[in-house]
């Protein structure tokens, strides 16, 4: 990465540092990705038709395997199927794209403690000799847990990992990290680790909150990143990519988003001055995030000029890098649309006049009610509940307050107090993504409501039940938090859960329900039935 062009090591908020595009990089990844023997057959179409600065490319074996998820497995993988993808890049003569990145996926993962761990890092170590002797830039690290719970200490039926208290786990990612960065360092000194998620992820699960690093569904890649840091080489960077601008089109989100790399998710870090010296702001960004009309482009979320707005955005407010994911556009393979090629071209001389009529994610065009998603029904939630509780009271869908926590100040203000005075919040339902009634939003929000609770049996427990929060929420009953929910995104936003609320409710007299919602991207609120159970 420092063979060529200067690293923007600018590490605070002003807008010089920001406002300068020189050296900026835009980066293709997404399903087309191509291994490096196409790359290899059509770099000249590539370069010829795409406005990027470089690709992220698979390795692939001799069976054709994509190796780049098998980094992460006590498998020791075969040195020689790593020879092909080497040879291609050899031989091929990269004449615009000059940053370009090797890809590895953590997957499925394993355990903390396996004896056979070191396979790990002695895998990682072959991609970074590609990547070095292949005159790439680096290591492409996408590490979300598409199955498997490698960065949680709380795994899925909510009990914490066997065998090990959460700092022993904690300690043993920091460790592996350790471990990791020394191999890759071995063959590639001056690497660049492009994370589509960094350590900001820990930051925005947990809110900077310390009491909910525990049951932080990433808490473990927070912990391997500070081991990255702490033994890696002085010229090592790395870049978090920050996933979560996918739907990122304000320039004040972007900024936001650096803030939350550089300073929010430096709060978290177990060794802060390692993070500093290495961790850099990177953008992921997603032309057909949220809605996408291929139609129709004046009816997407981004049109061109809002993807045009979003991207110049994202290169302004990173350190080098910004990368563009697309699922069904195929910028490689593909024949992508003249209006979005276009877009990106002239991101880079400013970003013109954006959307001037922004659409909500929901729109009459193409909505997506919750009540479409399959097992919306309160039959269908509520099943495996029934079994063993009974319901007491169904909160009403109507009647709810509502209010945007924009600045993530709720708390502090005393929004979840029974005596905090809601009459000017706006009304709203629940069984409803908030996106169905007020607007397209990204972040946290706070449902009230007032309600006149049931007798209780006498020997009986009594617990609020929350059908569906997505994506996570934490809930107070009469001003006392009663618990929360926060489990991985992918289950979190559809799993039902029930919090004990025995000795803070209120038989036959006026109660208040405060549940904060938070909600990282796409569709979010209360979207199911709220209810009090017994048992």
């Amino acid at each position: 990465m420092k063979s060529i062009f200067a690293i923007v090591l600018c590490l605070t908020l002003s807008p010089v540092c920001a406002g300068s595009l020189q050296g900026k990089r835009i980066l293709e990844y997404g399903n087309d990705v191509q291994n490096t023997t196409s790359v290899r057959q059509h770099v000249r179409e590539y370069e010829a038709k795409l406005p990027f600065d470089g690709l992220v490319m698979v390795v692939s074996a001799r069976n054709g395997l994509t190796l780049g998820w098998h980094c992460f497995s006590t498998e020791k993988l075969d040195p020689a199927d790593f020879q092909q993808a080497l040879d291609d890049l050899k031989n091929t003569k990269f004449e615009k794209f000059t940053d370009n990145f090797i890809q590895i996926c953590s997957g499925a993962g394993i355990d903390w403690f396996e004896p056979n761990w070191s396979n790990v890092a002695y895998n990682a170590s072959l991609f970074a000799r590609v990547a070095k002797e292949g005159g790439c830039k680096g290591i492409m690290f996408d590490p979300e847990m598409y199955s498997g719970r490698l960065w949680s200490y709380v795994m899925e039926d909510g009990k914490p990992r066997p065998g090990h208290t959460f700092q022993e786990y904690r300690a043993k990612a920091r460790e592996r990290g350790h471990e990791f960065i020394r191999a890759i360092n071995k063959e590639f000194p001056d690497i660049t680790l492009l994370c589509l998620f960094g350590p900001s992820l820990l930051y925005l699960e947990t809110g900077g909150e310390a009491a909910r690093l525990e049951a932080a569904p990433n808490v473990l890649l927070s912990a391997f990143y500070d081991g990255v840091c702490e033994a890696a080489t002085p010229q090592t960077v790395l870049v978090d990519g920050y996933e979560n601008a996918y739907t990122y089109r304000e320039r004040t989100e972007f900024v936001r988003g650096r803030s939350n790399i550089l300073v929010g998710a430096k709060k978290l870090s177990l060794n802060p001055k390692p993070f500093k010296k290495h961790v850099r702001v990177g953008f992921g960004i997603c032309p057909e995030a949220g809605l996408w009309n291929p139609a129709d482009y004046s009816k997407n979320y981004l049109t061109p000029a809002g993807f045009r707005a979003a991207a110049n955005y994202a290169l302004e407010l990173s350190d080098r890098y910004v990368w563009v994911y697309s699922g069904g556009m195929h910028w490689l393979d593909g024949t992508p649309p003249k209006e979005y090629l276009d877009a990106l071209r002239l991101s880079k001389e400013g970003p013109g006049p954006g959307e001037k009529h922004p659409i909500m994610l929901m729109t009459t065009e193409r909505k997506r009610y919750a009540e479409d998603e399959p097992g919306y029904s309160d039959e269908e939630t509520f099943a495996e509940m029934r079994k063993t509780m009974t319901e007491v009271y169904d909160f009403p869908k109507d009647g709810w307050l509502f209010a945007f926590d924009k600045h993530g100040s709720g708390r502090k203000h005393g929004w979840y107090r029974s005596d905090f005075n809601d009459s000017n919040w706006r009304p709203i339902m629940i069984g409803k993504w908030w996106e169905e009634q007020v607007e397209a939003y990204n972040g946290k929000a706070w449902y009230r409501k007032h309600f006149t609770a049931p007798t209780v049996k006498r020997g009986k427990r009594i617990f609020v039940v929350v059908g569906g929060a997505d994506d996570w929420a934490k809930v107070w009953l009469n001003g006392t938090c009663v618990g929360e929910q926060h489990l991985p995104i992918a289950v979190g936003w559809n799993t039902p859960f029930a919090l004990d609320v025995t000795k803070v409710i209120k038989p036959g007299k006026e109660n208040v329900l405060a549940i904060r919602v938070e909600d990282p991207g796409a569709f979010g609120g209360l979207w199911k039935s709220v209810k009090l159970m017994e048992k």
